[in-house]
């Protein structure tokens, strides 16, 4: 060995024993772009739910107007069904032209009507999952709920036309009836009433009064057609009374004649002629003959004589009988 001494070294110390083995050290600047990564993942993942979770509510909302779109669509349409099959629209159709003042409303109405029948179809539904599709879909059901309504408003509108114009004709002919039943009518109560249901344009009311107006004209003309058959009775009855001016004709004027049997001249017992009148042969009806001319004295045969001659002096008058016409009792009469 040299003299010279060898330079001592530190001892090495085992590794991990005795300290801990302190971190190197980083860039200042290190430590700033760490975070801010961090920071961009966190944003980008809440980004992404926040974005779901809006679209979700705009799908949601959007669904809920076109559901809203439908039931409107619905609606209308069921109105204007329930119209279309009403009473008030059927008595508007079943109207004639004759009945109204305008003929041309009740054809524009029967048009109409066509028209609207043909109108209700199919309510489309509402898509799901795409919000495009769905707001589609309920602006097509807001268009269709707007037709439903404006067709329902023309129809009835349309027979509101035809009402009136039914209105404005009944009017007029009430009018005129009021006007001709002046002084015809049996109480004129009616026509006042008649009178006041024209000024209110009630068409019950002027259709009651019409009839009222039509039944008391009835009744007067009954009366006076009565009265006037009453008189003409009258009057033949007094013609029938009236004395005949020395007519041949007596009794029934209807009942004709049917001539007169028997009677004439018969001979009797104690000589002489029996005049029997004639009797008439009908029912009460004819006529009486005119008096016959009182028959002569008709000289009886003689009744002997003491000498046996044929018309000697035997101291006896020569009597004769006499027969009235009239029925009464023969009696005797100087024949000469």
């Amino acid at each position: 060995m040299s003299g010279l001494d060898p330079v001592p070294r530190p001892p090495v110390e085992p590794s991990g024993a005795g300290r801990a083995v302190p971190e190197p050290k980083r860039p200042k600047w290190l430590v700033p772009v760490i975070a801010g990564g961090t920071a961009v993942v966190v944003l980008a993942a809440g980004g992404i739910g926040g974005y779901l979770y809006w679209n979700h509510n705009r799908l949601t909302e959007a669904s809920g107007e076109c559901a809203t779109s439908y039931g409107k669509a619905v609606k209308a349409r069921k109105k204007l069904t329930e119209y279309l099959e009403s009473d008030a629209l059927k008595a508007a159709i079943s109207v004639k032209g004759s009945e109204v003042r305008d003929a041309e409303t009740v054809a524009v109405l029967a048009s109409t009507v066509k028209t609207a029948e043909q109108a209700k179809t199919d309510i489309p539904g509402c898509p799901s999952g795409n919000l495009k599709g769905i707001r589609a879909a309920a602006a097509r059901l807001d268009r269709a709920a707007a037709a439903y309504a404006k067709t329902m408003d023309e129809v009835r509108g349309k027979a509101d036309a035809v009402n009136a114009s039914k209105l404005d004709k009944t009017v007029a002919d009430a009018t005129k009836i009021l006007n001709d039943s002046k002084g015809r009518v049996e109480d004129d109560k009616v026509r006042a009433a008649l009178e006041h249901a024209i000024r209110s344009r009630d068409g019950k009311a002027i259709s009651d009064a019409v009839k009222a107006v039509n039944d008391s004209i009835k009744a007067k003309s009954d009366a006076d057609a009565k009265a006037a058959a009453e008189k003409e009775a009258q009057a033949a009855g007094n013609t029938a009374q009236a004395p005949d001016n020395g007519s041949p004709y007596t009794g029934d004027t209807t009942g004709g004649h049917t001539g007169y049997t028997g009677g004439g001249y018969t001979q009797s017992q104690g000589g002489g002629y029996t005049y029997t009148p004639q009797q008439p042969a009908g029912n009460g009806g004819g006529y009486t003959p005119a008096p016959q001319p009182a028959p002569q004295p008709t000289p009886q045969p003689p009744q002997g004589n003491n000498g046996g001659g044929s018309g000697g002096d035997d101291g006896y008058e020569d009597m004769c009988f006499v027969y009235p016409t009239d029925g009464s009792p023969s009696y005797q009469v100087p024949c000469s």
